[in-house]
């Protein structure tokens, strides 16, 4: 493949690329089940935890390889993957590696980048290769010393730009800076420019000060036209001076959309939590509560504004009942400020989202799919460089709209929820089979049609979180070669112990697919579909407030 820009590999280039394993889908030969039919008993259940010495179980998969990563990105978070020829590189929280893989039993590390920034997703378009930044530590010396102060000349939040033409000596050329960084970023080719591509960047951290980058607008945009919050970046990239590269416009593809509506925490979630929070301050710890959870707040994090309340009234020695009665009400009254409605909120109707969490593009029929949080989006891209939106969809029974994925012919888009994050992803036996699911829409006139829901089933769990190793198939980004050259990780979605048997196709009268087969489900708890008046016009209904949370 001569570049990615977030497309399906075929069987072929996916047997190589990740280096792992073989599909039952493509020509194999013996040493994997192959069957259609899921194993029973579960083999996953029992798996012994580890990293990459983990118990494994295997379904229609065949493990090629396992290598460990080199030790400057060992026990660091791995973020997504790119490939460019007969490489495959992965980002990481420090930085990226790239492995030789023309040998998928034996990949090799032809290079490893040091450069820290969260969250380093990565993606190639022939000789240049984009890295996302977004943490606060990030700089742009590439440094592993961080940047330490609020506001700093140093600090790297945007999209990182490299040379790989010497792909074993990458070339640092430039870089883009934005005012929220770069969560995830997708590379965009114009059919009609063949001089420049073009880079969407999704960014969710908050908004810079303008000391740091100068524009950079934190009031929402009815206070403040130039507000960096409910738009994304697009940037230009001329291939001849990528040096060049540059914002071009930022395109408000989240105005008029409400706060979308919600399913509540588990019962069990609040449960577990009420126990926990309960037994720490038995011990003399503190919790503090946000929405329907309670939450232990850890000695380390607590300890230094007990000091601080001792010292500020001139005391010394162990701090009194007055001073921890004032800590825990001031802990609470921040839990309570961050809880506080968002800049946005009029009368007292929260905005939708400000950002997408990531972006799909298929440039040949001129539609993107955002995965925005709290909505799917479906946009037009004919114009590149100034994306619209023309639809927009919402769901309850979703916690975090993650990512999204087209069919070939693109009258199909996949959405994925991350209920959970990426590092705890939910999945037990008491959950509703609508939570943490993908959800699929049909396309026609520029709308999308909620059709089913699509998910693993779940027979038994235990109260624990995953940690052995499997290779299920999974949509969650989390099985991304989280540990070295692997396909899964301990604690994926796909890992769980409580999951079992195949995708599970929620009830309802059945209906062909580009993937065998799917139902059109019978309406249970939640509100799947479009909110009423949303079609990229700001007449969006006006849901009950609600929140989720990015991993």
């Amino acid at each position: 493949m001569e570049f990615s820009v977030r497309v399906a590999p075929t069987c072929r280039s996916l047997a190589l690329t990740i280096g792992l394993c073989s599909l039952a889908a493509c020509a194999s030969s013996g040493g994997a089940n192959m069957s259609t039919v899921a194993p029973n008993p579960d083999p996953r259940v029992g798996l012994r935890a580890g990293l990459m010495n983990a118990g494994e179980a295997s379904w229609n998969l065949r493990v090629v390889s396992k290598t460990p990563p080199p030790a400057q990105f060992a026990f660091i978070t791995n973020s997504d993957l790119a490939f460019t020829g007969q490489y495959a590189i992965q980002g990481n929280y420090n930085g990226f590696q790239v492995w030789d893989i023309s040998n998928p039993a034996k990949p090799t590390l032809k290079v490893g980048f040091v450069c820290p920034a969260s969250q380093s997703d990565v993606s190639v378009y022939k000789n240049l290769l984009f890295v996302s930044g977004e943490g606060m530590g990030g700089r742009l010396d590439c440094g592993k010393e961080g940047v330490h102060d609020s506001v700093s000349a140093s600090r790297l939040r945007g999209i990182r730009i490299f040379d790989i033409s010497d792909i074993a000596h990458p070339k640092y050329i430039a870089n883009v800076q934005t005012c929220r960084g770069s969560h995830t970023h997708t590379v965009v080719i114009d059919p009609n420019d063949q001089d420049n591509v073009y880079v969407y960047v999704s960014g969710s951290a908050p908004v810079r000060s303008p000391g740091e980058l100068p524009g950079c607008v934190a009031a929402p945009p009815d206070s403040n036209p130039n507000s960096a919050l409910f738009r994304i970046e697009v940037i230009k990239v001329p291939l001849a001076h990528p040096e060049q590269a540059a914002i071009v416009s930022s395109p408000r593809i989240f105005s008029g959309l409400a706060a979308p509506p919600k399913h509540g925490e588990a019962p069990e979630d609040i449960a577990a939590a009420a126990k926990e929070a309960a037994d720490w301050r038995a011990k003399g710890g503190f919790t503090a509560r946000m929405g329907e959870i309670e939450y232990v707040l850890p000695a380390e994090s607590t300890k230094p504004m007990l000091d601080s309340v001792v010292k500020a009234r001139g005391g010394s020695g162990a701090p009194t009942a007055s001073d921890r009665a004032g800590v825990r009400e001031a802990i609470q009254k921040i839990m309570d400020a961050m809880m506080a409605p968002p800049p946005g909120t009029v009368n007292g109707v929260r905005p939708g989202p400000s950002q997408c969490h990531d972006i799909t593009v298929y440039p040949a029929i001129g539609l993107a799919g955002g995965a925005c949080g709290g909505y799917g989006l479906l946009l037009d891209i004919r114009d590149v460089a100034n994306p619209k939106r023309m639809d927009a969809v919402s769901d309850s029974n979703f916690s975090y709209w993650h990512s999204a994925t087209f069919n070939n012919d693109g009258t199909k888009l996949l959405f994925s929820d991350e209920w959970g994050g990426g590092g705890q992803p939910k999945c037990r036996a008491t959950d509703k089979h609508e939570w943490g699911a993908d959800a699929i829409f049909t396309l026609a006139d520029n709308r999308m049609t909620f059709q089913s829901y699509y998910k693993m089933s779940i027979t038994r769990c235990r109260r624990r979180r995953p940690s052995s190793k499997t290779a299920w198939p999974t949509t969650d980004h989390s099985s991304r070669s989280r540990d070295g050259t692997s396909w899964s990780r301990p604690g994926t979605r796909a890992a769980s112990p409580c999951s079992t048997g195949p995708m599970r196709r929620i009830r309802g009268r059945s209906r062909s697919s580009i993937a065998g087969r799917w139902t059109r489900p019978r309406w249970r708890t939640g509100v799947p579909g479009r909110p009423t008046g949303t079609t990229g016009s700001s007449s969006a209904r006006r849901f009950r407030a609600g929140s989720t949370s990015s991993s």
